[in-house]
Formats: structure tokens, sequence, C-alpha cells
């Protein structure tokens, strides 16, 4: 039986994308909405970043070589060539993706699911604290900016898992 289940994933895997395919059609598409520029949130590490790129450019126009610029700013000579090379705007997207790999990525489906459960009620500290009984180690401000973004509605969606086959045949 697993091993039809297995075979069958793809079949699954469609008739999942259909279902969700469906519920977008139902929905009627909102009317775009003319938005201002994207601008970069004004976070510490793209402060650093922007003020690093301007000494390394400032330094090298007075005609500073490389390692006497890494020396006077405590970097590493490979970073000055970074910044030397690369446009401004590329080091910024790079600083703002520069994220951890979501601690909190397991256990988003269950703090979505108890955030519509309280409706919107839920107290950040109360879920913080049974996430972290469910085995989270990461800290209270995740979890805090996560229901902000939930509250706002900003959020990503978590997407669905397909289910293994050894949970469709029990």
């Amino acid at each position: 039986m697993e091993k039809t289940c297995h075979q069958h994933r793809n079949c699954l895997r469609k008739h999942t994308e259909e279902e969700v395919a469906k519920t977008v059609m139902d929905v009627p598409e909102p009317q775009p909405m003319l938005l201002p520029p994207a601008e970069l949130p004004r976070t510490q590490i793209i402060e650093r970043t922007r003020h690093r790129y301007e000494d390394v450019h400032r330094l090298l126009e007075k005609g500073w070589t490389i390692s006497a610029i890494a020396r006077r700013l405590n970097l590493d000579r490979k970073t000055v060539r970074r910044f030397r090379d690369t446009d401004l705007d590329q080091m910024l997207a790079s600083a703002r993706d520069r994220r951890p790999n979501g601690v909190l990525e397991p256990l988003k489906a269950y703090l979505n699911a108890r955030f519509t459960e309280a409706q919107g009620q839920a107290s950040g500290i109360r879920l913080f604290l049974e996430i972290r009984e469910r085995g989270y180690q990461g800290s209270r401000q995740v979890v805090r900016k996560h229901l902000a973004a939930l509250r706002a509605g900003t959020a990503e969606p978590v997407r669905a898992d397909i289910p293994s086959p050894r949970k469709i045949t029990s």
C-alpha cells in the first residue's frame, strides 16, 4: 500500500494544487494598488553596510590601498574588495536578505492555527511558552514579530505539506 501511495504522490500533489487553485479562483481579484517605490528598512545591518560602502569608496578616491583601507576600517581585504567591486544596491539587497533561516519555520503552522483559534487575541508570551514546550529555542522577539505580521495581515502563508504514504494508510 505504501508503494502505491508513494508512486502516486505526484497525483496527490496535483490534487492539492488543484484545490488551492479552485479556492484562489473563487476569490475575486482585488484592484491593483499603486504603491510607493520599495524602500529598504532602516535596520542596523543596512545602515552599517551603507556607511562601510561610503567609507571604502571615500578612501579609494583618496588613493588608499586595499590593505590600508582594511587596516583602517578593521575589515578583511576580501571584504574591502567586495565593497569596491559590488554596486551599493546589491550590497544592500544582500544585507537585507541576511536573516537566519527561520528557527520558527517548523512551528509557524501551529502558531497560525493557535492565532486563528484565539481570533487574533492570543498573548504573544503565552504562545511563546507553548512553542517553547514543543522544542522552540529561538527568542521571544521572533515570535512577537511573526504575531505582529499575522495581525497586520502581512505574514507569508505556510505551505501545506503533502501527506506521507504512512499518514494516508493509517
